[in-house]
């Protein structure tokens, strides 16, 4: 030990490092052949793991086209795909039964597996794995690795029995030149080292010194230069470093002080530091305008749906009364535009002569009384009305407005009157003026609400007419009241509760229509023979679905009344829908009435495919409604019954209320205006799409669809259908976040009773699971049927 102290650095490191670099060698050339025998065989497993994934797969296509359960025929179609080899030239695969038969293999079909080898494979828990043994069925005795799979529906084993020696032989056959390559890198590294470390130890010293600095984070002062070989060149880089590592220090710091136009230049085009530290400046500038523009677009939409937030609650809290309407829109609009000034004019008729009356103005906080009309045509406001387009002017005419507050008057810079139209119905003209210009955001938002005050005032002024209309009736109700008997005055309450009764039970009726539970319904043919009934046309008249289909409808209904029912027909042949009440008489002579809605259904050519009858058991009303023609001395007791009937409609209405809360649980459902108007979207529809439903209400579907902006022609057909009240269905794929979801739309058009498209139901699936795992078979069968033909 003396001796090796008084050695010098270099000749310590000789008789280290040489002797340690050629053991290393030789371990890293057998842990270099042993790992790879292994892992070889380990693959040569995975591989034959996959391998019976993908004849499992095959056999599970094979299993569903031949019946339940392992038979010959399954065993014909299996055979092709095991008489290959699967990876090398004797691991063929087979079929073992739980008792270690050969089911199917290509050479050892009918013999059997050791005792020992079937106890093992059925002692996993798993039952899958692999197991070594010794193959007897040969002269030789051959080590094997069994890999093997339990497939349930077949009750056996697919398995592969893998030779060992064919996997890890080209392994073998490379440890002689790995060998070899050993010894010429120990020759090597002795000579490199004796010759390398002798003059450069010391210079080594101080680069390590200096390293070490730099690995605890300290920046060094430069080193000394002697020499200009190898060592000399480490030494300059080494300084070079250091100084750009200073720089980069100085960059870095400036960067943290948000000083993003320092200068600075990396040390060279390779300078992975430095030109890490541009790019990440340059992002740094990039994030902060997108920033600043993210910041600014969600202002402004966050300006435009709360506006349109605050004018949708003032048009419903003051849509009894137009003119605290007008006063309260112009107000508020003024004010969120900050504007200056503007007024609201609304179209009226009076003689055949169309005119524009200004219902409220507002300037500088305060309400302006002015009185004022204007022509069709008269003027900028009489024009936009005619035009039905937005008039945005910047140069206001000599004269036109002034704007008087308490400092004076002035000219405003801007103009913009906005048409109230809905559906290209004109209802009346906003002007604004301001002394800022508006913005393309602002006139878009002004445009936007014009829409919802038209609509409301629409609906205002139907108010108004509907209640002088309903006053005029009331008042010759309470005439004809006064001279009709009191027995005539019962009668007139009992219809109306009957109606009330009917309504009730037709928008009830309308929602059960959506999904199809609660209607009574069958397919007639043109010759008026049944083609099919649901279940309630069963069960209400008493015949199962046999004896019905078949049957002349006609012979159902009661004989006096068939004449009538016959014209009806005729009518239905025409292509008419009907609205009518059929007396019904079902097995044992049941007696029932439904209230029936009989349409035609025709092909695209206009041919009759086929008619079908929609009704509702109205039996119970109906009879009420006979015994009150006979039994007028017991009136009450039929208002009492009614009564009675208007709870049981009520508790279906909860009923159906509960249905549609486990509807929204789990279908996507949406209700549409017949002018496309979306009214309403269900909670589904939000956890599954992600559109909030502020976003999606009130909007209409040609708006917002993908098909109606990309293929117009194809969404135009669609509409047209659904209007003609024609059941569409489709299915369409959408990104939400990081998911792809799929959904299928079921839309429902809800036809009244007189025949006209009332509301369309649109009722949502979340397919996504499903196609995935259709994309998935889809993918494994090319994938086996692209190996089967490579094989």
């Amino acid at each position: 030990m003396k001796v090796f102290a008084n050695l010098k650095l270099a000749q310590k490191i000789q008789l280290t490092i040489i002797p340690l670099m050629v053991v290393l060698f030789i371990i890293a050339g057998l842990s270099v052949n042993y790992l790879a025998t292994k892992r070889t065989l380990n693959n040569a497993i995975k591989d034959a793991n996959i391998y019976l994934d993908k004849l499992i797969e095959i056999a599970s296509i094979i299993d569903n086209k031949t019946g339940n359960g392992l038979s010959s025929n399954d065993l014909f179609e299996l055979k092709p795909y095991f008489s290959k080899a699967a990876y090398f030239q004797t691991d063929y695969p087979a079929i073992i039964s739980r008792n270690g038969e050969y089911l199917l293999h290509i050479t050892n079909q009918g013999g059997r597996l050791p005792v020992n080898v079937i106890k093992q494979i059925k002692s996993s828990k798993s039952k899958e794995g692999s197991v070594t043994f010794y193959d007897l069925s040969t002269t030789n005795s051959k080590k094997k690795i069994l890999v093997y799979k339990y497939y349930k529906p077949f009750n056996a084993y697919f398995a592969i029995a893998i030779n060992p020696d064919e996997v890890v032989g080209q392994v073998k056959s490379n440890r002689l030149l790995m060998f070899l390559l050993l010894l010429i890198a120990s020759a090597l590294t002795t000579v490199v080292v004796i010759r390398i470390l002798k003059p450069t130890t010391k210079q080594l010293n101080k680069l390590v010194a200096r390293l070490n600095m730099l690995s605890e984070g300290d920046l060094p002062p430069k080193i000394e230069i002697n020499e200009k070989n190898e060592i000399g060149t480490l030494s300059s880089s080494l300084n070079k470093l250091i100084d750009g590592l200073r720089n980069t220090t100085e960059f870095a710091r400036h960067i943290e002080q948000d000083k993003l136009d320092y200068e600075f230049k990396p040390l060279s085009n390779k300078d992975q530091l430095g030109h890490a530290l541009l790019q990440m400046r340059e992002s740094l500038k990039k994030a902060k305008i997108e920033d600043e523009k993210r910041k600014i677009q969600d202002e402004n939409r966050s300006w435009f749906n709360a506006g349109l937030a605050k004018f949708g609650d003032i048009l419903r809290q003051n849509n009894n009364n137009l003119s605290n309407l007008a006063d309260s829109v112009i107000q508020n609009l003024v004010t969120y535009l900050d504007a200056n000034q503007g007024g609201i004019f609304m179209l009226r008729e009076n003689d055949s002569e169309k005119h524009l009356d200004l219902l409220s103005s507002f300037a500088y906080n305060r309400k302006k009384f002015i009185q004022k009309t204007i022509h069709l045509g008269e003027g900028l406001v009489g024009t936009c009305a005619v035009e039905r387009q937005t008039i945005y002017l910047k140069e206001i005419p000599e004269n036109y407005i002034t704007i008087t507050s308490g400092l004076g008057e002035a000219t405003p810079r801007s103009l913009l009157i906005v048409p109230l139209k809905l559906e290209d119905e004109i209802f009346g003209v906003i002007e604004l003026a301001s002394f800022n210009e508006f913005t393309d955001l602002q006139i878009e938002f002004v445009e936007k609400v014009s829409e919802s005050i038209a609509s409301t005032l629409n609906s205002v002024r139907n108010s108004i007419r509907t209640q002088e209309l309903l006053e005029q009736s009331q008042q010759q109700r309470e005439e004809m009241a006064a001279q009709e008997e009191e027995m005539r005055q019962n009668m007139e309450e009992m219809q109306a509760t009957q109606e009330e009764m009917q309504r009730k039970n037709l928008e009830l009726e309308i929602i059960n229509s959506a999904i199809n539970q609660s209607l009574v319904s069958c397919s007639l043919n043109e010759d008026g023979v049944i083609l099919g009934a649901n279940i309630i046309f069963q069960d209400m008249l008493g015949y199962d679905a046999q004896l019905l289909e078949g049957t002349m409808f006609e012979n159902l209904i009661d004989e006096n009344e068939r004449p009538e029912f016959q014209k009806l027909w005729q009518s239905v042949l025409n292509g008419n829908s009907i609205n009518t009440t059929l007396h019904l008489f079902g097995k044992n002579n049941i007696e029932r009435y439904i209230l029936a809605t009989i349409s035609p259904g025709f092909d695209s050519m206009g041919i009759l495919i086929k008619i079908l009858l929609i009704g509702h058991d109205i039996t119970e009303t109906k009879k009420l409604e006979l015994m009150t023609q006979k039994q007028a001395k017991e009136i009450e007791k039929n208002i009492l019954q009614i009564k009675k009937e208007q709870e049981i409609s009520a508790l279906r209405q909860k009923e159906t209320e509960t249905l549609l809360k486990a509807l929204d649980q789990n279908c996507l459902v949406t209700i549409i205006e017949p002018d496309g108007l979306i009214s309403y979207i269900n909670n589904k529809n939000v956890e599954v799409l992600g559109d909030k439903k502020e976003v999606i209400e009130n909007r209409y579907l040609q708006d917002i669809d993908y098909t109606a902006k990309h293929k117009p022609k194809e969404f135009k057909r669609f509409w047209s259908a659904l209007l003609k009240g024609q059941k569409q269905t489709r299915e369409f794929s959408l990104k939400v976040g990081d998911t792809v979801r799929w959904v299928q739309e079921n839309y429902t058009p809800i036809i009244d009773q007189n025949g006209n498209l009332y509301k369309i139901i649109n009722i949502g699936l979340d397919i996504t699971e499903s196609k995935q795992k259709e994309e998935e078979l889809n993918k494994a069968i090319e994938l086996l049927k692209k190996q089967i033909k490579n094989k």
